[in-house]
């Protein structure tokens, strides 16, 4: 495996961990952002109209999941 070279910028103290804070950051936006509008997965349709409405059912089960969480 290839070693991640970092730069050293002015004003940042030497014992600054700047991969582990993006570790940190991505690990809190992953949490927070939970699942996708839809779950992942195959599937299969007669027609696109029928496609159409299980994903708006989908998108708008998951907003109201995420949604009553924030309030």
């Amino acid at each position: 495996m290839e070693t991640l070279r970092v730069k050293k910028r002015p004003g940042r103290r030497e014992g600054d961990n700047v991969l582990r804070d993006i570790d940190i950051l991505q690990r809190t936006m992953n949490e927070l952002r939970g699942c996708g509008l839809i779950p992942k997965g195959i599937y299969r349709f007669r027609t696109h109209e029928e496609a159409d409405e299980w994903m708006m059912r989908q998108i708008a089960a998951n907003h109201a999941r995420h949604s009553s969480r924030t309030s």
